[in-house]
């Protein structure tokens, strides 16, 4: 046992051998950097700076949003754009980022046939249409990372919502917060 621990930590007959353990820790750094990089990358690209730079000039939806209880209300609470447009789950974040921000960032700069004097009547309907589906198609998650069905007081609500928000009524319906809450934080466009 003893030679195998002084082999172990000896010096090896081949030279190239050291590059082995050097090679491993700049592979390591490397990996480590590459993560940072990345999740450096998932926090700046979900702030609401990165959202406005491109929306601002090209559609209302920032000044709507700012106007919103989402943004400005009394309890001084802010859901930023990614906490209702990027689902939490990695899987959903990914593909939401690698579809829709891709598509909007080549509309926005090479396209270019979105702007101020066309959103409305060309392009909002359809925008909130494919929102809408997303939204839907998670189940409005998004929402519900902010405002929990579990902690609801339905006592205190009123007797419509108290009765469409129990969850065997969504059920029932097949419904998700987006299906009866559309144009709460950008201005609901005529279906």
């Amino acid at each position: 046992m003893k030679s195998f621990w002084k082999k172990l930590w000896s010096q090896p007959n081949a030279k190239w051998l050291l590059g082995i353990p050097l090679g491993g820790f700049l592979f390591l750094a490397a990996g480590a950097a590459a993560l940072a990089t990345f999740n450096f990358s998932l926090r700046a690209t979900n702030t609401n700076e990165f959202c406005e730079g491109c929306h601002i000039g090209m559609d209302t939806v920032v000044e709507e949003y700012h106007a919103s209880k989402h943004y400005r209300n009394e309890y001084g609470i802010i859901a930023t754009c990614a906490d209702c447009h990027v689902p939490q789950d990695f899987v959903g974040k990914m593909k939401t980022k690698i579809s829709s921000g891709i598509k909007d960032v080549y509309k926005k700069y090479w396209v270019k046939d979105i702007n101020l004097n066309n959103f409305d009547q060309d392009h909002r309907l359809r925008l909130a249409r494919h929102v809408w589906q997303a939204m839907d198609e998670q189940g409005s998650s998004t929402c519900q990372s902010c405002h929990n069905p579990a902690k609801w007081d339905l006592k205190v609500q009123p007797s419509r919502a108290r009765h469409n928000h129990k969850p065997e009524v969504w059920e029932e319906k097949g419904v998700s917060c987006i299906d009866c809450h559309t144009g709460i934080a950008h201005k609901k466009p005529f279906r």
